[in-house]
Parts: C-alpha cells; sequence; structure tokens
C-alpha cells in the first residue's frame, strides 16, 4: 500500500504561484512588452482572483506597471533588484527591440557594447541570417580605439579618462587602416562627437565595416553604444542610411532608459565587437 505523501509544511505554496507569475512576464522579454489580465490568467490553473491578487501584490511593491487597459509588464525596480548580479540587463532589454529592428532593416549583425576598463565588451548580439556575416558573441571583447562601438564611446568620454585610456599603452594596430597614433585618434573622436556616429572602416578586420552611436544616461553620460556590422562591401554603399538609423536606434534607447517610472527616473548604468 502506497504511503500518503508528506505535505512540506516548509514550503509557501502562494509563493510559487506568485513567481510563476514574475517568470512569465520575464519570458516575454522583461520592460518591452506588456500583458493583458485576461492573457495572464489563462495561462495558470489557480484561480482569477489568485492570479488579480499576485498581480496587484507585484504592482503595489512596484515590479510590475499597470496601464488604464488593464495590461502589465516588469517595471524598471526589478531590474534595479537584480542588476548587480546581472549587469546590464536592464539596459539589455531595452536596446533588444531597437536591434531586431535595425537587423530586419539592413539585414547585417547589430552590436550592443560597453567599456569595461581598457576594452569594448558585447553585451548583446543579433544576428543576421545572411550567410555571409560578421557573428560575434556576448562576452567577446576588443580594443575601443580600432572598433566603432569602441570610438563611439571614446568620444564622450572625459579627457581624465581619455588620459588613463591612452597610458595604458600603444595604439595598437589592428589593419592597414587602424589608427595608431593618439593626436590623429583625438582628432577623429571629434568628428564622431559632431556627427554623433563612429565608423570602423576596415580597422578592427580586414573587409569588415561598422557603424556605431552613443548611447546616453539621464545625466548626458555615454553608457554604451549600439552598431551595425557586416563586409565592407555591403556596408560601405549604405554608410549614409546606416548612420542614419543607428543614431536613431541609440535616441530611442536612450530616451526610454529615463522614462520616469513609478515616481523615479531610471539609474545610470555602469558603463568580435566592432
Amino acid at each position: 500500500m502506497d504511503r500518503p505523501k508528506q505535505v512540506d509544511k516548509n514550503y509557501i505554496a502562494v509563493m510559487g504561484k506568485a513567481f510563476s507569475v514574475l517568470e512569465l512576464f520575464i519570458g516575454r522579454g522583461g520592460k518591452q512588452e506588456t500583458v493583458q489580465f485576461a492573457e495572464i490568467s489563462r495561462h495558470f490553473p489557480f484561480a482569477q482572483t489568485t492570479t488579480h491578487r499576485i498581480l496587484y501584490s507585484f504592482e503595489k511593491l512596484g515590479y510590475l506597471e499597470k496601464n488604464g487597459v488593464g495590461q502589465y509588464r516588469l517595471s524598471n525596480k526589478l531590474f534595479q533588484l537584480t542588476e548587480k548580479a546581472v549587469p546590464y540587463r536592464y539596459l539589455q532589454s531595452i536596446a533588444r527591440s531597437e536591434m531586431h529592428s535595425l537587423m530586419h532593416r539592413h539585414l547585417e549583425t547589430v552590436n550592443l557594447g560597453v567599456l569595461e576598463g581598457e576594452l569594448i565588451t558585447h553585451i548583446d548580439v543579433v544576428l543576421t541570417s545572411a550567410p555571409l556575416r560578421i557573428a560575434a558573441l556576448p562576452g567577446e571583447r576588443n580594443l575601443p580605439h580600432c572598433t566603432a562601438l569602441g570610438k563611439a564611446i571614446l568620444a564622450f568620454l572625459t579627457e581624465s579618462k581619455l588620459a588613463a585610456l591612452f597610458n595604458a599603452g600603444p595604439l595598437v594596430r589592428r589593419t592597414a587602416n587602424t589608427i595608431t597614433r593618439k593626436g590623429h585618434l583625438l582628432d577623429h573622436l571629434a568628428f564622431v562627437r559632431e556627427q554623433g556616429v563612429a565608423f570602423d572602416m576596415e580597422e578592427n578586420l580586414a573587409n569588415v565595416s561598422c557603424v556605431a552611436a552613443p548611447i546616453f544616461d539621464s545625466h548626458r553620460r555615454v553608457i554604451a553604444a549600439i552598431s551595425v556590422s557586416g563586409p565592407a562591401v555591403r556596408i560601405n554603399p549604405k554608410l549614409k542610411v546606416v548612420a542614419r538609423d543607428v543614431r536613431a536606434a541609440a535616441s530611442i534607447i536612450g530616451a526610454m532608459l529615463t522614462l520616469p517610472t513609478g515616481g523615479n527616473r531610471s539609474r545610470s548604468l555602469g558603463n568580435k565587437p566592432c
């Protein structure tokens, strides 16, 4: 005869339900996607009143936002809670839709990068489906002076931060087009500040071009950059339109990062790439 299953008296069942609701929102792409109450309720086997109370509680605690038509989405408070454990997650969630939009518009790989120490680090990549493509992986690191992501960020750093980077060592030559003289790089960065966009014209990898724009926080501090990269034979003929679209995407991402949420403005983020 089977023994009856022992009840775990230490387990709080409602917490399991609450976190299953939270996981639904995270699985839908975080802050960028709203979900109707009816859809949430259909997704779970428990009563609608339980679902409503869970949503109300998360909203009351500031982890969910509700709009006027009964739709919910994650607030930035959740990202504030987790950002130290998972750096840049909030930035990634905000930027993702613009990255996909750029990829579909130009059919090229789109990169999101930050400056960590003396190197540029990819924190997200949306790959094109084109057979000939430039493929980078999140976590890849590279030198900032020869990449569009890097130059887009360098151009808006303070003089002291730039000086510290330059004092770290010589500008390494990656290709015949790499800028290796610091004076020339400073002149080039002035152009980037004026245009609001940076170019890598086969400076990091031969036959590969890249266009990047800086992303700013609410205090106009550069925190990241977004880029479109691909074979030079495809990128170079459309540099002007790609530059326009990358600038626009960076501006949209920066604006979304600084939108007021629950009475608070969003916080600043910490600071094969192109």
